[in-house]
Formats: structure tokens, sequence, C-alpha cells
């Protein structure tokens, strides 16, 4: 359970306007440390972003402008960061190196951990892409390269003591009012088309004024506003889970853990748009 070691596709080029607004969108929405993967076009590496919480700091301290200075990780040991983020000792199989490069990012305090992290991988993208000068997200973000050739497995207690809670569950059928309902979260708007349901067109503004226009008549727009809404429904499913939890006695730790691959090159979407969702967020909880 953790990122999968994968290929990646040839995908379309992205707009850093449009992925710090859903990024600051979706991200605002858990007061909690995070992890975010990004992997490029067909390379046999990417990067992770570990963004800490908005209202607490279990992460180390990084200097302005320091996230554009990568240090190497492999993937067992960001596994092995979310486990103790997760309240959770690591592995006995981590290395002494391994060890090393947690305490340069994790906040050595065995017990104030979050226990809940929000993790997402994106795949096809690339870093300038994610780290918008003047995203705040990604100002203290520490960041690692990693090598995908590796695997990443978070180890885990049995499931009383752990709430594992996926986002890549399929949507299925949706309609209209959902649509509007998405584009309203997003501050944006969709028209619908009076002579044929579901071909509507969803409008998504960018924080630089500019908007993106998703066509769902046509086939390439409308695959990737699926995708979009699937990611909402569960990330919405989430944060109710993770109210419900939060509400119980004995809490369990939280892993969100999910994937956004939608980005797919095609001619036909020539739209300054392509969202290069980086959540792969890591600790959740403030």
């Amino acid at each position: 359970m953790c990122p999968r070691d994968r290929e990646t596709t040839t995908q379309i080029g992205l707009s850093p306007s449009l992925v710090h607004f859903l990024t600051m969108k979706i991200f605002h929405l858990f007061l909690i440390s995070s992890l975010l993967f990004s992997f490029s076009r067909a390379e046999d590496t990417g990067s992770v972003f570990f963004i800490d919480s908005s209202t607490h700091q279990f992460l180390r301290t990084q200097s302005t402008g320091d996230v554009a200075q990568s240090q190497s990780m492999l993937l067992h040991e960001v596994g092995a960061a979310v486990s103790v983020l997760l309240g959770f000792a690591p592995p006995t199989t981590l290395s002494a190196a391994g060890s090393s490069k947690l305490n340069e990012v994790l906040i050595p305090n065995p017990f104030d951990r979050p226990r809940a992290v929000f993790l997402l991988e994106v795949t096809g993208i690339d870093d300038p892409l994610v780290v918008d000068p003047k995203n705040a997200l990604f100002i203290n973000a520490l960041k690692r390269s990693v090598d995908l050739g590796s695997r990443a497995d978070i180890q885990l207690p049995d499931e009383e003591e752990v709430s594992v809670i996926s986002l890549d569950e399929p949507l299925g059928d949706y309609t209209e009012e959902e649509i509007n309902d998405f584009a309203s979260w997003l501050g944006g708007s969709y028209v619908t088309d009076a002579t044929e349901p579901l071909q509507g067109v969803l409008t998504i503004p960018l924080a630089n004024g500019d908007n993106v226009n998703l066509h769902m008549s046509k086939k390439v727009h409308r695959e990737f506003a699926s995708k979009l809404l699937a990611l909402s429904h569960n990330i919405r499913k989430a944060m109710k889970m993770h109210a419900d939890l939060s509400q119980t006695l004995h809490r369990p730790a939280e892993l969100i853990m999910g994937s956004f691959d939608a980005i797919k090159h095609d001619a036909a979407l020539r739209i300054p748009l392509m969202l290069h969702k980086c959540w792969l967020e890591g600790p959740l909880l403030g």
C-alpha cells in the first residue's frame, strides 16, 4: 500500500497557474503535513515533496528556495517516513543511511506525529510545473528526488490500528448536478447543453484571472473532467470519514492515498490547463 512502481505515459504539458490553483484548493481541505509525488515523462526518477501542516509543525524547517535543492531518497525510505508520520516504528530493514535521511525530514519527536497522512501520486508532470515560486505550499516544502526503480512498501499494523482510505474508487455515472456542484466548489461554472445532457462546458477559473474550459462533448475533455470528478468525490468522502474517525474514542491512524494519471498527451487538448494535481501528500491532521 503505497506509491506504485509503474511506467509513466507521455502526457500533456501543464499550466503552472492551474496546477497552483488546484493544488491549493485540495491541500487546504486538510490541516495536515503532506507528501506529494510527481513523476515526469518516461523518466527513471521522480520527486517527492513533504508539505507540513498549516497548524502544527511535524517536519524540519527549510529555508526559502531550498526546495529546488533536491536530495535523493529511495522509495522504501519514503515509505518508512510515512510509517513514522502515522505514529509507527520504521521497518527494521531501514539502513543507517535511510534513518539519517528520515532525520533530515522529520522532527525527532516520536510522541508528536500527525497520525494521518494524505498521499497523492501524480504522473506525467515536470517539477517546474509543480513548484510555482508563488505557491505558498511549496515555499518551505522539503523536496527529495526518488528512484522509481525501487519499491515503497509502507508497513502498517492490523486493521484496528490504521484506517486506509483509497482515493482511486471509480465514480461511475454522474449527473449534471454533480458537475455543477464540482464547478461551484472550484469557484467555476457549468453551462449545460440544451440539446443533449452531459455535453455542456465546465469552466475552471485560474489564480491569474484566466479560465480553463472543458467541453464535455469532446472525448478528451470529458475523460479528463471525469477523472477530476472522481478524485473530488473520493476526497470529499475521505473528509467525511476523517471527521467521523476524529470523534471516536480510540482514533486509528489514517492513511488517505491515491493517484492521478489523467494528464494524457493529446493534440485535441490544447488548453492551458491540464492539471497536474500533485497530491500524494503525507500527514493529514494538524
